[in-house]
């Protein structure tokens, strides 16, 4: 899977499900059975982040990053 249809999965993913954090992001698509380089998943969702299409929220009970959907 190349990086533009990981970040057409990422972005298909939080639309229907939510605010997930990264490592939540990548155990679902693995379940789901796809096969992606770790890399890639990483620099498809900062790629994400930096377009402004999926805004980055620290969730300060769970020590991580929030990823969501950028609305507007």
């Amino acid at each position: 899977m190349n990086k533009d249809e990981l970040k057409k999965v990422i972005i298909d993913l939080l639309s229907k499900e939510g605010p997930k954090t990264s490592t939540e992001i990548r155990d679902i698509l693995l379940e789901k059975g796809l096969e992606f380089d770790m890399v890639e998943f990483r620099e498809a969702l900062a790629d994400l982040v930096r377009e402004g299409k999926v805004k980055k929220e620290p969730d300060y009970e769970k020590k991580k990053f929030l990823f969501s959907i950028a609305i507007g």
